[in-house]
């Protein structure tokens, strides 16, 4: 799938207009792209009581570990704030789909939240991703938006078309888009009953 730039400067771009995700996944084919994967297999692990969001959410965990998780959310509360979609639904639902998706997808958006999460000095801060407020989260996911690197702006922007999916297809959000539902939300048709006589 891939999304057009919104001309509205005051606000994050939907996707750059040279991105594009598909099952083949977004990193793989961005220059450095297998070197982040690479330098996302020495990451550290992270253990549950690090961040125990999915616990404390009560979040049976299909895909996604504890870690990826927490990010995932903490990433969804920065990019969804006046959304009426809680991050913890939007997490989930993220962790379900990537559980059905399966590989490369999967792998590439573990690498982009691990990257997220422990990169933090290049935006000049020196806690983890889940460690900052909101709007400092807001903020250093700006930089990689508009980072003249395009394995960081792909990481953004793979990342912020999980959430804004996963969160847009919620019907709290029709006031917001004016999606008024799926026809058949809308139509209602008669059942008529049909006789076809006998049948041998």
């Amino acid at each position: 799938m891939s999304f057009r730039r919104r001309d509205d400067s005051r606000s994050l771009p939907l996707m750059h207009d040279d991105f594009h995700m598909d099952r083949r996944g977004f990193l793989r084919g961005t220059a450095g792209g297998a070197a982040a994967i690479a330098l996302a297999s020495f990451l550290p692990a992270g253990c549950g009581a690090e961040y125990p969001a999915a616990e404390r959410d009560a979040v049976d965990l299909k895909s996604l570990t504890p870690k990826e998780y927490a990010i995932t959310k903490a990433a969804a509360e920065a990019l969804l704030i006046g959304v009426p979609v809680k991050a913890l639904t939007v997490a989930s639902r993220i962790d379900r789909e990537l559980s059905l998706v399966g590989d490369p997808v999967r792998s590439d958006f573990k690498t982009v939240v691990g990257l997220m999460e422990h990169l933090t000095p290049l935006g000049g801060r020196v806690r983890r991703f889940t460690s900052l407020d909101p709007a400092e989260r807001l903020k250093y996911l700006r930089g990689w938006s508009r980072s003249r690197f395009n394995l960081r702006r792909g990481a953004f922007y793979g990342l912020k078309g999980f959430i804004y999916y996963f969160a847009y297809i919620d019907p709290a959000t029709r006031p917001i888009t004016r999606f008024q539902g799926p026809w058949p939300e809308r139509l209602q048709f008669p059942v008529t009953p049909v006789d076809f006589g006998p049948v041998s």
